[in-house]
């Protein structure tokens, strides 16, 4: 699964096209569009979560269940206060409030959609998958993974998001401590080495670790990301 199927599932299948429609997009383009942007902003994440504090600001980008309205209720994404919303996600990912332009640009120079409404339907989009990820991800598991990233000695540059699997895996009877109690709490009182736990927070973070590799806009992704 991917951070695209993640949006074709909004609404039944049907969100992601009435989020386009709302910008005048027909739904081909829309889907074109979300393939080029989705997968940049999973690379995005995945490169913010190798910097010296970068895996605390995406887990702080997952709590809570401010822009879930967005993923329920795509139409609602294409408001002022949606886009500004996604605009400060990717602001937040990328360290720069050019991120969502740029994105924006560089899809619609990809599958020739009009910039301007590339420009728009940038941010909506953002906002409604920054929702459907706070959804996919319970606040009580990201809490208890910050716990635990601050046990383990604190948010280091190159601890990303397959060091945090590790640790959400990795947890079984044997392993003593407050990380040892905390990882095992979230996978359910132990498991098998480098196996993550199913749903939540666990499925999200294999989703974004295997997803964005080789991103159709990796070259802006790494402007903004070195």
């Amino acid at each position: 699964m991917s951070l695209l199927d993640l949006l074709n599932q909004a609404q039944g299948g049907r969100g992601l096209a009435d989020l386009g429609r709302a910008f005048g997009l027909d739904p081909a383009m829309t889907e074109a569009l979300a393939a080029q942007i989705a997968p940049a902003i999973s690379g995005g994440v995945k490169r913010k979560a190798a910097e010296e504090g970068g895996l605390g600001v995406v887990l702080g980008q997952l709590q809570g269940q401010g822009q879930a309205g967005y993923y329920d209720a795509p139409t609602v994404a294409a408001a002022p206060e949606a886009r500004v919303a996604g605009e400060d996600f990717l602001s937040q990912l990328f360290g720069d409030r050019q991120a969502a332009p740029e994105l924006a640009r560089a899809a619609a120079v990809k599958t020739g959609a009009p910039p301007e409404k590339a420009e728009a339907f940038t941010p909506a989009l953002a906002a409604m998958l920054q929702g459907g990820m706070q959804r996919a991800a319970p606040d009580e598991e990201i809490d208890a993974a910050i716990g635990g990233m601050e046990v383990a000695g604190g948010d280091r540059a190159g601890a990303g998001l397959g060091d945090l699997l590790g640790a959400l895996g990795g947890a079984s009877s044997g392993e003593g401590g407050a990380l040892g109690g905390i990882m095992a709490a979230l996978t359910g009182g132990g498991g098998r080495a480098g196996a993550a736990p199913g749903g939540g927070l666990g499925q999200l973070l294999q989703m974004l670790d295997a997803d964005g590799d080789g991103s159709p806009l990796d070259d802006v992704i790494g402007r903004f990301l070195k």
